[in-house]
């Protein structure tokens, strides 16, 4: 729902701990009351006083007044969804972003095999091979592993050549 959010549960569940015998009253108004009376008076107040007030100011014709007057609710409620939806949104991307990113750069993982690959390639007995796997665990695609060990190749016939 859009006027609600985990807030509102832990307020209702503190009413309901509370119980009617040590309800208090001033809290319950200031927490619960007003927030729900300035919403309702929000969304009855806005779209009457732009529809009543300021269109006629603009010197508009009785029927564009007219106009605005009768879809004026119907057009902040939909102003309202499409903010809501806009925020929504902005939420879903940015947890898909930060998903997609953690996913990328294993942030908040460990890697679990790093020991055994270091094992494996000590009992190899070469470092390039500790590289090879090493690389390999951290996920890199096939083609950047070859680039890397055609590079390392030509790094190794350059110096014996030199």
């Amino acid at each position: 729902m859009p006027l609600v959010d985990e807030s509102w549960r832990v307020k209702f569940e503190r009413v309901r701990e509370d119980g009617f015998s040590r309800l208090q009253g001033l809290w319950v108004l200031r927490e619960i009351v007003l927030p729900i009376i300035m919403k309702l008076l929000t969304a009855l107040c806005v779209p009457y006083v732009l529809a009543k007030g300021v269109f006629p100011v603009l010197g508009y014709p009785l029927v564009i007044n007219s106009a605005v007057y009768r879809f004026a609710w119907l057009g902040c409620l939909c102003l309202s969804f499409l903010c809501f939806c806009a925020k929504r949104f902005h939420v879903w991307f940015t947890n898909l972003h930060n998903s997609i990113r953690d996913d990328r750069y294993l942030i908040g993982r460990r890697l679990h095999n790093y020991g055994e690959h270091v094992e494996k390639a000590n009992e190899a007995g070469s470092s390039t091979e500790l590289q090879d796997t090493i690389l390999l665990g951290t996920g890199l695609n096939q083609q950047d592993h070859d680039a890397d060990v055609g590079l390392r190749l030509r790094r190794v016939n350059h110096q014996q050549v030199g």
